[in-house]
């Protein structure tokens, strides 16, 4: 059973530069908490000219991997599994499903709302002429709908981290300690970015597995990370954040943050924002969380 005082949240903002050249809000975030488990999950759809579904795509993918994550013959596998080759090979199949489901919702949307003249005006000639043809491609379908995706499942006895794209998932101990579980992907890169819409989107799906659940998990997609220089820098800003849900009330904190955002996406990326937590408030108490630079 998860532990009551864990507290949880996810929230997503439109960038400032999205409100001023009238796009949409291309992230989506999601958290859901009960006696079983903590979920939370962030999605950044991507901006290109190909992408121009990815505000949908990004809600498909936070809610495709809740659904697949937190299916209960996943979680009894998940806590079940051995080490090692059983374990990976239940991770393993777990990022397929959320591919393959990911891949379904999109075409099913499209199938019942077809690309139109406008969408396909944002498009190559090329693209246009191939969906438009007899046969559409199923490939370029899938690739309106691009987005990133950070999931984490987390229950009384592990957590389990899955990632394809940029953004960042970070974890802190019971000392305090902060470390990023996810294997860094060498892909993502400034604007380049690895994606669920790809055909190899399995090569790209990293995870972390962590056998006892950390004191907090947060998660963020790059619009977060891009307002800071480094990596220390985000921390202190993740300091102050767990510094909040520390010393107030839950619903406070939440109010503080949520007003935040949108003026850290004015001053820092212009970019949407996503963000997500799972903590255990009650350790979070027990600890100190005073920024290690001078300007958080």
């Amino acid at each position: 059973m998860v532990a009551t005082t864990w507290v949880s949240f996810a929230h997503s903002v439109i960038g400032a530069s999205h409100i001023k050249n009238g796009q949409p809000c291309q992230d989506a975030s999601l958290c859901v908490k009960n006696k079983a488990y903590t979920f939370i999950a962030v999605a950044d759809g991507h901006g290109g000219k190909p992408y121009f579904r990815s505000h949908i795509g990004s809600r498909f993918a936070v809610a495709e991997a809740k659904k697949r994550m937190t299916n209960p013959d996943v979680l009894n596998a998940l806590r079940t599994a051995p080490r090692g080759k059983d374990r990976e090979r239940v991770i393993e199949q777990l990022k397929k499903s959320i591919i393959m489901n990911w891949n379904a919702a999109t075409l099913l949307h499209e199938d019942m709302k077809h690309f139109t003249n406008k969408e396909l005006a944002c498009v190559s000639e090329e693209f246009a002429a191939k969906y438009r043809g007899e046969e559409k491609l199923v490939n370029e379908v899938i690739t309106a709908y691009g987005t990133t995706l950070i999931a984490v499942l987390r229950t009384d006895t592990f957590l389990l981290a899955l990632q394809i794209g940029d953004g960042n998932c970070v974890i802190v101990d019971k000392d305090g300690v902060f470390s990023q579980p996810v294997p860094a992907c060498d892909k993502c890169f400034l604007n380049t970015t690895t994606s669920l819409c790809e055909e190899n989107a399995i090569d790209n799906f990293r995870h972390a597995y962590v056998d006892a659940p950390p004191a907090a998990v947060l998660i963020g997609t790059d619009g977060i990370d891009d307002c800071f220089a480094g990596t220390e820098k985000l921390f202190d800003f993740y300091r102050v954040i767990l510094k909040s849900f520390s010393e107030k009330n839950e619903d406070a904190a939440k109010t503080e943050l949520i007003d935040y955002l949108p003026r850290l996406s004015e001053k820092g990326s212009g970019d949407d924002i996503s963000f997500g937590i799972a903590a255990d408030v009650e350790l979070l108490r027990t600890m100190t969380f005073e920024p290690e630079q001078e300007t958080p």
